[in-house]
């Protein structure tokens, strides 16, 4: 899933993409974002410096996703380096806001503090920002700003963070902090006193409908549903015209999604004046043998349910033929096997027993 994770960070850079994931998200659709508000955000966030040394140094860092650890000579704490997976800021008018995104590909038992934590770094970046300001400007006038080092009317930039989980397995794990918690005996007193904290996350295998993204997000999430099931990917990319002309970079997003392997290496077979045919694509490397899983694990499957003769291994791979953009007559030549076999074999998966 890295290389999934990687093309979809590089994807949705692009600020209309961006834009397009939190409206569809988080607002139905409605552009409440507008990609020209959008600009990039520093990437880089430092936990474990001391407030004197990231005062002197005069940098300010902001970001935060899993990162290294390094050593810091000047103060002899142990510091880390975070960035982001894609941060932005919104300029409306005079206001500003924070917009981070991050690609989840496998369900994390820890995203809710994970998140929490690399939101809680922004806004100290912001706290440390304000106080070197209002030290150096000598802004400071009552006992109580002094102490803080922060002035009753100054006020942070709010962080907004999405996690998008694109991952096959299904979300089994917490909604919000709260979910991470055991609260014991008289839990229902304890829980409504507790301070929750959510990451927006939003699970593509989980919707069920994509109209809510008005950019070419809607024809790149709307094969999620089918990318495990190759037959009925190739009949969905049939049946909707936009497939046969996707702009390059969303084909390329997409041919990575679903499995294409070679599609980058030969797209050029598959331009279609400005746009890129993905029914094409798939057809053709069906019929190359050369789609994931047709030459290990079918093929693999194949020769070793010949070679031994055995009943169960051809119907294995009969059944495994069938998850690929074949049709039961194909995937019955693959498997070498009769109609009526093919039909035992569905039986005996419909009974468990396969």
């Amino acid at each position: 899933m890295g290389e999934v994770n990687d093309v979809l960070m590089d994807y949705l850079r692009d600020n209309v993409r961006f834009a397009d994931l939190f409206n569809g998200a988080l607002f139905g659709g409605e552009r409440v974002i507008k990609a020209d508000e959008l600009f990039e955000g520093s990437e880089v966030s430092v936990e474990g410096l001391s407030r004197e040394g990231i005062g002197d140094s005069g940098l300010d860092f902001s970001g935060g996703k899993e990162g290294s650890g390094r050593n810091s000579k000047r103060s002899g704490s142990r510091t880390t380096l975070r960035t982001r997976d894609i941060k932005k800021w919104m300029r409306s008018g005079c206001e500003l806001r924070i917009l981070a995104a991050e690609n989840q590909s496998q369900v994390d038992y820890a995203l809710h503090w994970r998140g929490m934590n690399y939101d809680d770094l922004q806004y100290g970046e912001q706290v440390r920002r304000l106080r070197r300001e209002n030290k150096r400007e000598k802004r400071l006038e009552s006992s109580a700003e002094r102490m803080c080092g922060l002035r009753r009317e100054d006020r942070l930039v709010p962080v907004f963070t999405l996690c998008l989980y694109h991952g096959e397995e299904p979300w089994d794990g917490p909604r919000s902090l709260k979910d991470m918690m055991d609260f014991g005996q008289d839990g229902e007193k304890w829980e409504k006193l507790f301070s929750d904290y959510r990451i927006h996350l939003v699970c593509l295998n989980e919707m069920k409908d994509f109209d809510c993204f008005k950019s070419p997000l809607k024809d790149l999430f709307g094969l999620v549903p089918y990318r495990s099931d190759k037959q009925r990917l190739r009949k969905y990319l049939e049946e909707n015209a936009v497939y046969h002309s996707l702009d390059e970079e969303t084909a390329r997003a997409a041919s990575v999604l679903v499995g294409m392997k070679n599609f980058e290496k030969d797209k050029d077979k598959y331009q279609e004046g400005e746009g890129y045919d993905m029914c094409t694509a798939l057809r053709e490397l069906v019929e190359d043998g050369r789609l994931e899983g047709l030459e290990q694990g079918l093929e693999r499957g194949l020769k070793r349910g010949l070679k031994r003769g055995k009943r169960e291994e051809k119907q294995l791979c009969y059944l495994r033929a069938l998850k690929l953009p074949l049709t039961p007559k194909e995937a019955r030549a693959v498997a070498g096997i009769s109609e009526k076999e093919a039909r035992i074999a569905l039986q005996l998966r419909e009974q468990g027993k396969i």
